[in-house]
């Protein structure tokens, strides 16, 4: 005899099949026909595993191997032209070229020039996380994936990412922790764990501590500031925590509508005025297909604008002036 409690848990279940079900149908990537659905247990439901590629100098193609969370915080659920674009560009030398331009030139004139590939490395609202990713691969020796806490899933989805790479890429797991860490992260709250899970060996920081020594060669933020609400959050990060002399702040993003673009651009004033943040270098990419991730096909919408921020006494800036 089946009882009321059964019965119960029963249309539970099925509730539940039924929501991720509808979730795989909207939030599934446009034209990607290889996104598997991970369901081998309760652990990984409503996560979904997809891959990435791009071309290397015109000829070989790479992947990376992402994964969505469907519970992600703000808009994590889905893939966004700049986090490939931003990976894109770190991955390739002639596109890494385009976008840091003389960054990376060494030069009488530019006593700043960028290591390559940056020490340490952080991701706010990492998502997709496929710029850290390319970072991992890129050798980067350490890569901080952070994102905001509001259920485990989002950080599930990132582990697996870190793992499938890692493995693809012959990355042993002695080297893979050493070499990554995945941190809840609310922006301009709690900076001094990411103090910490900046550090690498060499640096020893105290859990309590605000040691600058443990700042970011290059920060990165895809497709974060589209709601200016959060902008002060940010960027009260980001100054906490790029390295003053050398660190590079990568700031991806498309123009989605929701707010006027003056609105959307305020976050680079306000980072000049307020944090001495200032823009030492911008392209704008064309995506005629639009945004793929979300289906959507508007061309002005697909287009990604980056823009590298350093601190206004950095090295960076005063070559630019000195130019």
């Amino acid at each position: 005899m089946i009882s009321r409690k059964d019965e119960d848990e029963s249309d539970s279940i099925e509730e539940r099949d039924y929501q991720l079900q509808l979730c795989r149908g909207i939030f599934k990537n446009r034209g990607d026909e290889e996104d598997e659905w991970l369901e081998s247990d309760d652990e990984h439901d409503g996560i979904s595993e997809h891959k990435w590629t791009c071309a290397i100098d015109n000829q070989d193609t790479f992947s990376i191997t992402y994964h969505l969370a469907f519970l992600a915080p703000g808009h994590g659920n889905s893939l966004w032209n700049s986090s490939g674009c931003i990976a894109e560009h770190i991955l390739d030398p002639k596109h890494r070229a385009d976008l840091l331009g003389a960054i990376l030139l060494k030069s009488e004139k530019n006593s700043s020039q960028f290591n390559w590939p940056p020490k340490r490395c952080l991701e706010f609202g990492s998502g997709a996380a496929l710029p850290s990713l390319a970072l991992l691969k890129a050798g980067a020796q350490k890569v901080v994936f952070t994102d905001r806490y509001v259920n485990d899933q989002t950080f599930d989805a990132l582990k697996l990412s870190v793992e499938k790479n890692a493995l693809a890429w012959d990355i042993n797991k002695q080297d893979i922790k050493k070499r990554t860490a995945i941190v809840k992260h609310t922006w301009g709250e709690d900076i001094k764990s990411l103090y910490k899970a900046i550090a690498d060996d060499t640096t020893k920081v105290a859990h309590d501590s605000e040691d600058k020594s443990a700042r970011a060669d290059m920060l990165i933020a895809s497709d974060c500031i589209y709601n200016p609400t959060y902008h002060t959050a940010l960027l009260r990060s980001a100054s906490a925590l790029i390295e003053p002399c050398t660190g590079l702040f990568i700031v991806g993003y498309s123009l989605h509508g929701n707010v006027p673009t003056s609105h959307v651009e305020r976050f680079f004033t306000e980072a000049k005025q307020e944090y001495r943040l200032e823009v030492v270098r911008e392209l704008v990419i064309k995506y005629s297909e639009g945004q793929k991730g979300i289906g959507s096909v508007d061309e002005k919408r697909g287009n990604v604008y980056l823009k590298i921020l350093a601190c206004k006494d950095s090295l960076h800036c005063k070559d630019i002036n000195n130019l």
